[in-house]
């Protein structure tokens, strides 16, 4: 058999074996590429990955458990929807100008990802700037980002292009 011919009959066999292992499936969120069934989430992946490449965190604040912010950001979540949100734990917590967004963790609940703002010395949470549930097979970061986007338009693209999620995922 001719190298040529030899060549082109590996890579037909060889791509015939990929395509018999990979399908792209159509959902309400965009696409998933599935590898011998498994859910691999692409578009997440290059948007995640695009996403560290262009981003400028230099005006975001990552607090921690002694900020005061952090606090006050701890029992607004406690106060918002008890008696289930009593025990909310923050796991991180992000700041940008007035604005906040933290990942809370729950004994009951969904882990939730909330924006709030400082509005007069308070810190009040804004009520469609909350994402609460599971991700999987999506990735966490991108999909979150891109809703809370959505919902509050008004949030810093700086502090959502920054948020990279602890619990979720």
């Amino acid at each position: 058999m001719k190298r040529h011919v030899a060549l082109t009959v590996l890579a037909l066999t060889a791509l015939g074996v990929a395509l018999s292992h990979l399908r792209w499936m159509p959902t309400d969120n965009g696409h998933l590429l599935a590898i011998d069934g498994r859910a691999v989430d692409v578009q997440g992946w290059v948007a995640d990955t695009s996403n560290r490449l262009r981003r400028d965190c230099s005006a975001v604040q990552k607090l921690t458990q002694q900020d005061v912010l952090f606090a006050q950001a701890l029992a607004s979540v406690r106060a918002y929807s008890p008696p289930a949100s009593r025990s909310a734990r923050l796991q991180s917590s992000w700041r940008a100008g007035p604005w906040l967004l933290v990942e809370v963790q729950f004994d009951d609940l969904l882990p939730s990802v909330v924006l709030m703002r400082a509005v007069a010395g308070r810190l009040q949470i804004e009520p469609h700037g909350i994402w609460s549930g599971q991700t999987h097979p999506w990735r966490a970061a991108p999909l979150i980002r891109s809703y809370l986007a959505r919902q509050v338009s008004s949030a810093p693209p700086e502090l959502l292009a920054c948020f990279e999620p602890q619990l979720v995922h």
